[in-house]
């Protein structure tokens, strides 16, 4: 047999392999046996009749298949043979094209795509630069400040006109809705709040009136009915109020620790955000390639998970397009990048702890159990089966080598 490799795309080969008349004398004797196994034939045990009989048996159909598979796997591990610089391959050989010789002179040409594992050790990661990500820590304390502050005002009804500032309920109807909506919002505070000041500030429970609004630079227009009107008494952010939230002695220990849980989150975000971007970089990079029946599996159990989900909150597929306006091909679209951008993730993740030796052993395991034991039973994971085991173990690995990711890459600033 010859292997010649045609063209290479990415992380996948095309290859060409040669079988002459012996080679495919064995490999179809080698594929009538194997079918033979499963096979009752009067007057032998299973698996004990000669080829001979067998190949009066069998269909020439099955054999083809089962032959071209067989060839395509004696191309494979003989590629990873000859290529010492193939770390491994991965998926199943995609036959792409077959050629069969006459009767007088049979061979076999075999055209089949390849898929080798790339590698992504640590000289590669810190090949690959990404933009840094900054948050603005002290914004994310004013806003759960802002929150806070949100949650303990007091409402009280009102029984006069509706002014700025205050808490409304509105009915609206939109020009050619069918059905009226009911939303809250403060006069004169966030974009909605701003865009209807105008019109509900004057208005008593009851009154209705007509509005022409622009909301996301966009018009708006129908009818809209004042239902409540609410004073609101904003407590004053000071020590006494940080008190009233719990264990601190100030405004300014409550800043602390809600600075100590937004620095923690930025950081966490922040690391999410380089690896995915690392992610995207290095799968661009890299041109990876998947096969056909990869991406299709991948695919449908997405699509199927989400059946699953919208059937659980007592909606189908077809009702949740029909509300989202979105088209089933349109839909699919999504649901296939989704799937190719997972499958990217998953083997630069199986690539780089096969290229940087990321272990893990079971102390690693017992240690990583006993300090996120409640985190684990939240999840599910039974930290004593072997089931259990193996999912922390992954957690691990996939912790590790999301880490050594992030570290190396080189990072530039935004906008440079």
């Amino acid at each position: 047999m010859e292997n010649t490799t045609k063209s290479q795309t990415g992380n996948s080969l095309v290859l060409s392999s040669s079988f002459n008349a012996e080679e495919l004398s064995a490999l179809r004797s080698q594929a009538i046996q194997s079918i033979g196994v499963k096979m009752r034939i009067p007057g032998f045990r299973p698996g004990k009749a000669p080829l001979s009989v067998l190949s009066n048996y069998v269909k020439e159909s099955d054999v083809n298949d089962d032959l071209l598979q067989a060839a395509a796997s004696k191309s494979y591990s003989t590629f990873l043979k000859e290529d010492k610089s193939t770390d491994a391959l991965i998926f199943e050989p995609e036959i792409l094209s077959t050629t069969w010789g006459s009767v007088e002179t049979p061979a076999l040409e075999l055209e089949l795509r390849v898929f080798r594992l790339p590698r992504t050790d640590r000289e590669f990661w810190s090949s690959i630069e990404v933009e840094d990500t900054h948050i603005d820590v002290e914004s994310a304390v004013e806003r759960r400040i802002s929150a806070l502050v949100e949650t303990a005002t007091e409402l009280v009804p009102k029984s006069g006109a509706a002014a700025p500032g205050d808490s409304v309920g509105v009915s609206i109807l939109t020009a050619g809705g069918q059905r009226p909506y009911r939303t809250e919002l403060v006069l004169g505070e966030g974009t909605v709040g701003r865009a209807y000041q105008d019109v509900v500030a004057g208005m008593n429970v009851g009154e209705s009136r007509h509005f022409s609004v622009t909301l996301q630079e966009k018009p708006l227009e129908g009818d809209l009915t004042l239902e409540t009107v609410a004073e609101r008494h904003v407590p004053e952010v000071n020590d006494e109020f940080a008190h009233s939230l719990g264990a601190y002695d100030s405004l300014d220990a409550l800043r602390a620790s809600l600075r100590a849980e937004e620095e923690k989150r930025a950081e966490e975000e922040r690391d999410d955000s380089l690896f995915a971007h690392s992610v995207d970089v290095a799968a661009q990079r890299l041109d990876l390639q998947f096969p056909l029946y990869v991406r299709r599996e991948e695919t449908e159990r997405r699509v199927a998970e989400m059946r699953d989900r919208l059937a659980r909150n007592g909606l189908s597929l077809n009702e949740y397009l029909k509300y989202n306006s979105l088209e089933l091909g349109a839909f699919t679209s999504g649901v296939e990048s989704e799937a190719a951008k997972g499958l990217e993730r998953e083997l630069l993740m199986e690539a780089t702890q096969r290229s940087c030796e990321i272990l893990v052993d079971d102390n690693d395991a017992a240690s990583y159990a006993e300090t996120n034991g409640d985190e684990l039973k939240k999840a599910g994971i039974d930290i004593a089966s072997y089931e259990g085991k193996i999912a922390i173990r992954n957690i691990i690995l996939w912790q590790r080598t999301r880490k050594l990711i992030v570290e190396s890459v080189r990072l530039k600033e935004p906008g440079a």
